[in-house]
């Protein structure tokens, strides 16, 4: 069986991709637009021979390059693997420490609490240590609710990760309590959060800002949903039901940082379609500042999109960047990306201003046999339809080498 939420399905061989648009959009009169999109939104069409390029692609000035991943789950499996005395959490992206390490920033989606002394329901218990007890650490598919030792955090931490989002549909498995000890956990250790906060939080903002490269970088994270799981306190931040209070807060950063992404927990999951909602947030949120929306949940690629503003600003929409690390076993749930946004920050006489100017993408695959699980981006590994599947959903010519300095695609007028 196959859970619908998070689960690890057997294994089935069946590659369900299919071709998808990789489009490029400009916003359009309200009800132009309107038509447009519910018309085009899911329409299937081969991938564009071009590589997607940038306004700014050759624009002088101060120059960053941010690295993202999609979800970090980590399953019974992977949790037994990491937690052994020789373990860790990290050795599971080893190979793709030059790229998280070398990148001004970069980001994942924490797909689960890192709470100690927690058990199902919120309740304290004492906590085992670093070992997989199965209930307080749990990967549990009975109860689609996960919690990883803290351990994990310190892994991704050490790696080279510098923010991850909190946000997402199993934000609260271990309840209120379970989002707090994850918070404090993640403040210790030193690695920034977005998209959740603690019980007793009088703040209103949600965002979480980075200095990278000398850029002053905002990072807004939402989820679609927890799972029908309560949050009486309102601690995890909801991308549809919560859509104004996500784009005002897109807005409000946006006047002072040098740039702001966002990063949704939404979509269908093991579905290469985009749905409208995603479009339509997609879109708004980039019309009310964003630079790029990144976003994870369905646990598959879903297609690229270069939308531009009514004002001209360029902007980056990633539908999702499927699974980065997972037990998941079928074909599309085992291919990845990271996802590379090169942002220039330019000056003139009417100030700074911070614009997309580049992009790319490192294909990876999840390997899992007699060692254990581990992500590679060395194309000798993959098998032949994993990469065809990745090259058919995200633009071919934005693929580069798992190496730094990436060679990213540019078009200069």
């Amino acid at each position: 069986m196959t859970s619908p939420q998070c689960g690890e399905p057997r294994e089935t061989g069946i590659d369900d991709s299919r071709d998808f648009d990789i489009v490029t959009s400009t916003r359009l009169p309200g009800a132009v637009f309107s038509a447009l999109a519910l018309s085009a939104a899911l329409v299937a069409t081969p991938a564009p021979a071009a590589p997607i390029t940038f306004a700014a692609g050759c624009a002088k000035g101060d120059r960053i390059t941010i690295a993202a991943v999609g979800d970090l789950l980590f399953h019974k499996k992977l949790q037994v693997q990491a937690l052994r005395k020789s373990g860790t959490y990290r050795m599971f992206w080893s190979e793709l420490d030059p790229v998280i390490a070398g990148a001004d920033l970069a980001y994942g989606n924490l797909e689960g609490p890192a709470a100690n002394g927690v058990a199902i329901g919120g309740r304290k218990v004492k906590d085992p240590g670093r070992r997989y007890d199965d209930r307080v650490y749990q990967s549990s598919l009975k109860y689609l609710s996960f919690n990883y030792h803290p351990s994990s955090i310190s892994d991704i931490k050490a790696s080279g990760f510098d923010v991850v989002s909190t946000a997402n549909n199993h934000a609260m498995d271990r309840s209120s309590l379970g989002v707090d000890r994850t918070i404090d956990n993640l403040v210790l250790r030193g690695l920034a959060f977005t998209g959740t906060r603690k019980s007793d939080s009088e703040a209103t903002d949600w965002g979480v800002r980075l200095q990278a490269g000398g850029l002053d970088i905002a990072v807004v994270a939402c989820s679609y949903s927890t799972n029908g799981l309560a949050d009486r306190k309102g601690q995890v931040l909801l991308c549809y039901k919560h859509q104004d209070r996500v784009l005002d807060e897109i807005r409000r950063l946006s006047k002072t940082a040098d740039a702001v992404i966002l990063t949704p927990h939404w979509g269908v999951e093991n579905s290469h379609r985009p749905d409208r909602r995603q479009q339509k947030l997609a879109r708004a949120a980039i019309d009310a500042g964003a630079v790029a929306v990144l976003g994870a949940h369905p646990h598959v690629l879903q297609p690229w999109e270069k939308y531009k503003t009514a004002d001209g600003r360029d902007g980056l929409i990633v539908y999702s960047m499927g699974n980065f690390i997972s037990n998941q076993r079928r074909l599309m749930q085992r291919v990845g990306g990271v996802v590379l946004v090169e942002l220039t920050r330019t000056a003139d006489k009417t100030g700074k201003r911070t614009a997309i100017s580049a992009a790319g993408h490192i294909p990876t695959w999840v390997v899992i046999d007699h060692k254990g699980h581990r992500v590679t981006a060395v194309e000798k590994k993959m098998p032949k339809a994993a990469r065809k599947q990745a090259l058919r959903l995200w633009p071919k010519d934005n693929l580069v080498a798992a190496t730094w300095p990436p060679t990213l695609p540019r078009a200069c007028n």
